[in-house]
């Protein structure tokens, strides 16, 4: 797979899906207080469904999120003539083209798939086993690689592009996980940890530390300072000649080799849940409070199976293109980025270091503060939840809102607004059917859609995610 490609699918799955999750564990925030939902115990370890289930394979759990810190689809495309075109077209100014963007545009996307999972209880104890696969990206595209494709380069002076701290980390992984919980105090405490045995697919971490493109009318001078590392089975890193320099080898991508478990590591997940209802004060009974620190842990990547690129700072000479082809509008974002990393690709050196050892990574925590207060005895609550992801650049923060109510025991229903990402135009929204017997269904968001172009890309939010399952319950109501 080419550099190009591996930024085309990083960009696809960012602006594609766009935009936006950042991925604070496997489960949406709606869910957290949902009594019935068996996938809450990702968010934090001491929560556990109402009665034990058995998840039917590959449909248990199934999680998508995105999320960017400042721009939309809105921000990229624009309406003119009745229809929407890309922020490259020559009817769309500068100035308007790039007023909202900001210098650095962090975006992070995550995708949790489980195959199989079971929870069931056992006196005060409960048990829960999954087996699942996992993928998270962190990436920033600075304001000045929009500068490039918008303003190019002056027909009659030098112009100067600084594209320092592009970045991109990602990686996909196995999740085999057990968790237990236990109930203290009179079961006014619940304490639970999850175990994580964590098997590494592959992984990859761009990091361009210096990136200035310097141009006149006929050609680019480029200079560049950039690591890459990777792992995947076999990885090595694969070369071509120069177009311009048949002297000189271009890094082309990757070949990989048979098929093995490139790394392996470690995670664990702890929560808390404290249920006031035997405190003296009346209007305290009514309330629980949690808390829960996840994804603790690291994969360690084997010798055999990574890889790292380095381009020194050295400077390189490449022909530019001519963005004006993107100016009729027609060109989708995805093929704008694509193209541009064509001639991008020829500013950066890069070449393999040795690799005397492997390479260790850690995961990205997040943390969860809870507040509960119960409304309408076994039928309603009010929720409060604090979120922060720690991710690769930048750290993310969301505050939820959620009003839970269950009409029955065997309907559960949430509706919630999160205040960082939403900007008064999504909410969320959570139903989970729950019978003892049967099948039992889910379907969450936290940021429900509200508007969507034709192209059934979501235009107004800055987040988006979307979780789904099915599952078998057995035992009775705890």
């Amino acid at each position: 797979m080419k550099l190009r490609s591996l930024f085309s699918v990083s960009v696809a799955i960012i602006i594609g899906c766009i935009l936006s999750p950042d991925g604070f564990a496997q489960s949406t925030r709606s869910s957290y207080f949902m009594k019935t939902s068996y996938t809450r115990t990702a968010l934090n370890a001491a929560l556990r469904p109402e009665h034990g289930y058995i998840g039917v394979p590959f449909l248990s759990n199934i999680y998508l999120d995105a999320r960017t810190n400042t721009f939309n689809m809105e921000n990229l495309t624009f309406p003119l003539n009745g229809e929407r075109v890309t922020f490259m077209h020559a009817q769309i100014s500068e100035s308007q083209a790039l007023s909202n963007i900001s210098t650095d545009n962090y975006i992070t996307t995550n995708l949790a798939f489980s195959i199989f999972s079971a929870g069931f209880f056992r006196g005060d104890s409960y048990w829960n086993f999954d087996f699942g696969i996992r993928a998270n990206a962190d990436s920033n595209v600075p304001k000045s690689v929009f500068e490039l494709l918008k303003v190019g380069f002056k027909e009659n002076e030098t112009v100067t592009h600084d594209l320092s701290n592009i970045s991109l980390a990602g990686s996909v992984f196995g999740e085999i996980g057990v968790t237990n919980s236990r109930t203290f105090l009179n079961n006014s405490l619940t304490l639970g940890a999850r175990g994580k045995l964590l098997l590494g697919i592959s992984y990859l971490d761009l990091d361009a530390k210096s990136l200035n493109i310097t141009a006149g009318s006929e050609f680019w001078r480029a200079k560049s300072q950039v690591i890459l590392r990777g792992a995947a089975p076999g990885i090595k890193g694969r070369y071509e000649e120069n177009e311009y320099n048949p002297d000189k080898q271009d890094f082309d991508g990757f070949d990989f080799g048979d098929f093995n478990i490139p790394g392996f590591g470690l995670g664990l997940d702890i929560g808390a849940v404290y249920d006031f209802k035997d405190v003296s004060v009346d209007f305290l009974r009514k309330l629980k409070v949690s808390y829960a620190l996840n994804d603790l842990g690291f994969i360690s990547w084997s010798k055999s199976n990574f890889v790292q690129l380095s381009s020194p700072e050295t400077e390189v000479i490449v022909s530019p293109n001519d963005y004006t082809t993107h100016n009729d509008g027609t060109t989708s974002i995805i093929d704008i980025f694509d193209h541009a990393l064509d001639d991008l690709r020829q500013a950066v050196n890069l070449h393999e270091d040795p690799v005397t050892s492997g390479y260790t990574a850690t995961l990205r925590a997040n943390m969860n503060v809870g507040l509960e207060y119960e409304v309408w005895d076994d039928k309603m609550t009010a929720g409060f939840l604090y979120s922060t992801r720690f991710g690769k650049y930048f750290t993310s923060n969301e505050f939820t809102l959620s009003a839970n109510y269950m009409p029955k025991p065997w309907l559960a229903t949430t509706f919630s607004y999160s205040f960082a990402y939403s900007a008064f135009k999504t909410f969320g929204l959570a139903v989970h059917v729950a019978p003892t017997r049967g099948i039992n269904f889910f379907l969450a968001s936290d940021y429900s859609i509200v508007r969507i172009s034709p192209q059934w890309l979501p235009t107004s939010s800055h987040a988006i995610n979307l979780q789904m399952g099915v599952s078998i319950p057995f035992g009775g109501r705890q």
